[in-house]
């Protein structure tokens, strides 16, 4: 189902209350040119791996729903939902239909200019959902799973009042920071909440990682809403600079703005996939971790950027290439 204006191409599907079990093209990407994370049709995100792309993952319901972690945000009970990239941006929005009302679930790693960064502190690694009702009322459910080294290890969650929820995993710390409290249940491994949303209604989340330097915790509110502003915009002068003006050209900005995506910003490397555990068939030996920079990939990656105008990137990756 194409939509227009503000968004990219779109699809429209009717979801029932039973198992959410998602399969690979079942899922969006979102990303900041440093990691990047899996969302699910369900609101689900289910592949997170910090601080880089090949970093262990803290959700991986993508290789075992049961084990792996996930952070679902959804409305409870049958719903339809419609959803699509802001245009010319990585900046996931998913609206969902239930009997009683609609909301738009906003997904993305924020980015911005190096001139923004050097002016605010800013998290080293950030994660921003926003929901809002936008017609009527429904009730939203958000569960919070996080599971360290691919599932192998449960993560503690402690409650840190204004500060938010801390998971200590290595090194780093995470951050779970909510407009509503998330009460941690069970064994202290999740966090759940689940409540009504009337029209006007918003719930913002953010998830934070630090490991060599000092936490930055930055206000929810208008705070949230000008940066998802901002990395709307900053994706949008990123796609603008292509210089491609043949047919279908949305699909072919589509197309590269994921080949940005999966560029490691601070080498110029481009990763092959943002996933691993890829067999090479069912049953078989060979598993794969497509999550490196495989020459030859990124090399065919480079011709299709250089042939839309992106001469920058084709630069950096030949430096990190010769280096």
């Amino acid at each position: 189902m194409a939509s227009h204006g503000r968004h990219g191409s779109s699809i429209l599907i009717v979801l029932s209350s039973g198992g959410q079990i998602s399969k690979i093209h079942d899922y969006a990407v979102i990303g900041d040119c440093r990691a990047a994370a899996l969302v699910s049709r369900y609101g689900s995100i289910d592949w997170l791996c910090w601080p880089r792309f090949d970093s262990p993952s803290i959700f991986a319901a993508i290789l075992d729903r049961e084990k792996g972690g996930y952070w679902s945000i959804s409305p409870v009970g049958p719903r339809e939902f419609q959803r699509a990239y802001i245009r010319d941006s990585n900046v996931l929005e998913t609206h969902f239909v239930c009997a009683g009302g609609r909301a738009t679930l906003t997904d993305l790693m924020p980015v911005a200019s190096e001139e923004f960064k050097r002016r605010n502190m800013l998290p080293d690694h950030e994660l921003i959902r926003r929901i809002v009702c936008t017609e009527g009322e429904l009730e939203i459910q958000v569960d919070f799973r996080p599971r360290a080294e691919y599932g192998l290890t449960a993560v503690r969650i402690r409650d840190l009042g204004a500060g938010g929820l801390r998971m200590d995993v290595g090194r780093g710390a995470y951050w779970l920071r909510s407009s509503v409290p998330l009460e941690i249940r069970g064994d202290g491994t999740a966090a759940q909440v689940k409540l009504s949303l009337k029209y006007g209604d918003a719930l913002q989340f953010s998830l934070s990682y630090s490991e060599e330097s000092p936490s930055v915790l930055p206000a929810l509110g208008e705070t949230a809403r000008a940066t998802i502003d901002r990395s709307v915009q900053w994706w949008q002068q990123w796609a603008a600079k292509s210089t491609y003006r043949g047919p279908y050209r949305d699909a072919v900005t589509r197309s590269a703005l994921v080949l940005k995506l999966l560029t490691y910003a601070p080498s110029g490397a481009i990763v092959a996939a943002a996933t691993t555990s890829l067999p090479e068939r069912i049953g078989g030996s060979l598993n794969w971790d497509y999550r490196y920079c495989w020459l030859r990939d990124a090399s065919l990656t480079i011709r299709a950027l250089l042939g839309l105008g992106y001469v920058e990137e084709a630069e950096s990756f030949l430096t990190w290439l010769l280096h």
